[in-house]
């Protein structure tokens, strides 16, 4: 038998490269012809009244920051834009301001008291936006906070004072990524294409961002009498199509461009060996390819890591898988079940081969377990052992018909059937709270912890020559 195996346990002891985490960056030369395209068309707007209303939108300040560079930016720092200003926030944040937006920050904990203002944080630890009605929490994402309202200090926007929740509003619209808001007790997730309002002590999800800002207009202007600020708001709606617009056409390159990709890549590699690309995870199976593993006698497959009490992704993992804070807890309990699932047939079998007490069985844990068996059975009859290596290989290849029930199974084929199909039942796991696509994309993933196994040693014939 040969045993060729890869454990990954993505943890704190791995220390986590955030210069890997590079933002995706438009084509050559997008954000020049974007930000000569905008000043082409600005118009000088009139000194203290139209603080929003001329430049750019959120296209250009993407573009900008995509050329805004953090060298040695300060970890603390304050900012009162009087034109549109690009700061960089210690090495993970750039933001652009608007004119009369103001922030304040010390490391990733920033206030934002009024004004406009479109950050790019990449992936890392909380980064936390204050606003006089609420918080946004984020871990790398591209989003944009508006605030209208009466200006608080620093010390006042990070007690939360009710007073200014309840007279002043703000917007969150997210572009990349997820984003957490909040107010006291009240919170909610948005991801990429979804905005809120925040105000009156409430938070409320607001659709997409045109619809937010569209009923975030309305809302600013009708407490515009109390907020002498807001009035300055009046071209607001006009900019909801042009930052529409201008967000489209990033959006539109950048699928043109993944398609170009995708078929070079599809031509490159069929020039090079002559056959079809694979475009699904080695260990994402289907009846073929199990034919060719029974062929050369081998057994492949991947299981999530079977820990007892399951395995929580930290916050850097949950960035990378894309996933929200709140579904630490659905990994965990995936996690939990499939460790059960799996150890409730292991560990009979295991203690079986053994001759062992429950407890001693319990403590070799279910990774040694499976050796344990294999090599047990190959020990006791090799010739029996490598056909049952085989046959549950032609089995998942539809070559052979499932067992029953109260069938009688050799158990290096029962335990070969238990490991190759654990991930399905993982993955339907995921998707009642996921959904099925994200829960397979999850499933394949390398961030996740799972054992990556490839076993030789089973008899090799070619499919018209098995029994």
């Amino acid at each position: 038998m040969s045993d060729e195996r890869e454990d990954f346990e993505p943890g704190a002891e791995q220390p986590l490269d955030l210069s890997a985490f590079e933002a995706a960056a438009p084509p050559p030369g997008f954000a020049d012809r974007v930000v000569a395209k905008v000043r082409a068309e600005q118009r000088p707007a009139p000194k203290r009244t139209r603080w929003v209303a001329a430049g750019a939108g959120i296209a250009a300040a993407a573009a900008a920051l995509v050329l805004l560079r953090a060298r040695g930016a300060p970890s603390i720092g304050e900012t009162v834009a009087e034109e549109r200003t690009d700061v960089a926030i210690g090495t993970r944040a750039k933001a652009v301001l608007e004119p009369g937006a103001k922030v304040q920050w010390h490391g990733d904990d920033v206030v934002q008291s009024r004004g406009d203002v479109f950050y790019r944080v990449e992936p890392g630890a909380t980064f936390r936006v204050h606003t006089p009605a609420g918080e946004v929490d984020v871990r790398g994402t591209c989003f944009a906070v508006k605030v209208r309202g009466e200006e608080m200090q620093k010390r006042d926007v990070k007690a939360g004072a009710i007073g200014a929740a309840i007279s002043t509003l703000a917007f969150v619209a997210v572009y990349e990524g997820k984003v957490g808001v909040s107010y006291a007790n009240d919170s909610l997730v948005l991801s990429a294409g979804e905005s809120a309002k925040l105000g009156g002590g409430k938070v409320e999800r607001s659709g997409t961002p045109a619809e937010g800002e569209r009923a975030f207009a309305s809302a600013a202007e009708q407490s515009a009498d109390d907020v002498p600020l807001a009035k300055a708001n009046e071209n607001l709606a006009a900019q909801v199509s042009e930052y529409k617009k201008r967000l489209e056409l990033v959006a539109t390159k950048k699928s043109e461009l993944e398609a170009e990709l995708a078929k070079a890549e599809a031509k490159l590699a069929g020039a090079q060996d002559g056959a079809v690309p694979r475009t699904r995870s080695e260990y994402d199976l289907d009846q073929s390819d199990w034919a060719e593993l029974a062929k050369q006698g081998q057994v492949k497959f991947r299981v999530p890591c079977l820990m007892k009490g399951g395995w929580t992704p930290n916050a850097s993992q949950l960035d990378k898988l894309g996933l929200a804070p709140g579904d630490a807890q659905t990994m965990k309990e995936a996690y939990e079940r499939s460790y059960q699932r799996v150890w409730k047939e292991i560990r009979p079998m295991c203690q079986t081969a053994l001759g062992s007490s429950a407890d001693a069985v319990d403590k070799i844990g279910p990774q040694s377990c499976m050796h344990l068996v294999y090599d047990i059975a190959s020990t006791t009859d090799p010739e029996a052992a490598a056909e049952a290596h085989t046959a549950a290989a032609e089995i998942r290849a539809g070559l052979r018909p499932m067992p029953g029930p109260n069938e009688r199974v050799h158990p290096v084929t029962k335990m070969f059937l238990v490991l190759t199909g654990e991930l399905p039942q993982f993955e339907a796991d995921l998707a009642k709270s996921l959904g099925p696509e994200e829960a397979h994309r999850i499933a394949f993933s390398d961030t996740i912890c799972r054992s990556d196994d490839r076993w030789g040693g089973g008899k090799k014939r070619e499919p018209e020559k098995r029994p």
